[in-house]
């Protein structure tokens, strides 16, 4: 394996230098080189795939939830902001407090509402940016928040976040009291 690694590099790098060179020597051995010697042969180079970009490419929405130019509803973030990607914290009771942040302000007068999933599953829908949850079991869970209008269309979401929620087993005996 070694030998094929040492053969692509030095192919690689000659590509660049000009021309290879290829000999065996008396032990059944391959070798190449950019320097020409003795009973070698020159080999010949493909040229490099090229690629080419094209220059006028459509905007499109990246992984934090921002995108290039406003969407037609005027929102160019959601995000949340609790809690925090791949976090971890206990609550016996399996309470916790989603908090988003969006920009601009939700526009509740065009009947805009904020939809909020957890797992998969839409929990309700609120005007605040922060959301309740309660009774949640213990594990990792994913939460969403989105955008929409109306007629439940989606205007913007945000990247879901997983996190990891710890209660304490009902299976423990309580803790006594230290006298």
């Amino acid at each position: 394996m070694r030998h094929w690694i040492l053969i692509f590099a030095l192919l690689g790098s000659a590509a660049q230098a000009g021309t290879v060179y290829r000999w065996v020597d008396e032990n059944g051995t391959v070798h190449y080189s950019d320097s020409p010697r003795s009973g070698a042969e020159a080999v010949e180079l493909r040229q490099p795939n090229v690629y080419e970009a094209p220059k006028n490419l459509p905007k499109i929405e990246s992984r934090s939830g921002q995108q290039e130019e406003a969407d037609p509803a005027g929102y160019q973030r959601l995000a949340i902001t609790s809690p925090e990607p791949d976090s971890a914290f206990w609550d016996n009771q399996g309470n916790f407090t989603l908090r988003l942040s969006l920009e601009p302000a939700l526009d509740t007068a065009a009947g805009h509402s904020i939809r909020i999933s957890l797992d998969g599953e839409v929990q309700g829908t609120t005007q605040k940016l922060q959301w309740q949850f309660t009774g949640v079991d213990r594990g990792t869970h994913s939460v969403r928040a989105e955008v929409v209008d109306e007629s439940g269309r989606a205007l913007i979401q945000s990247d879901p976040v997983s996190f990891h929620l710890h209660q304490q087993s009902i299976n423990l005996p309580a803790r006594r009291a230290n006298p």
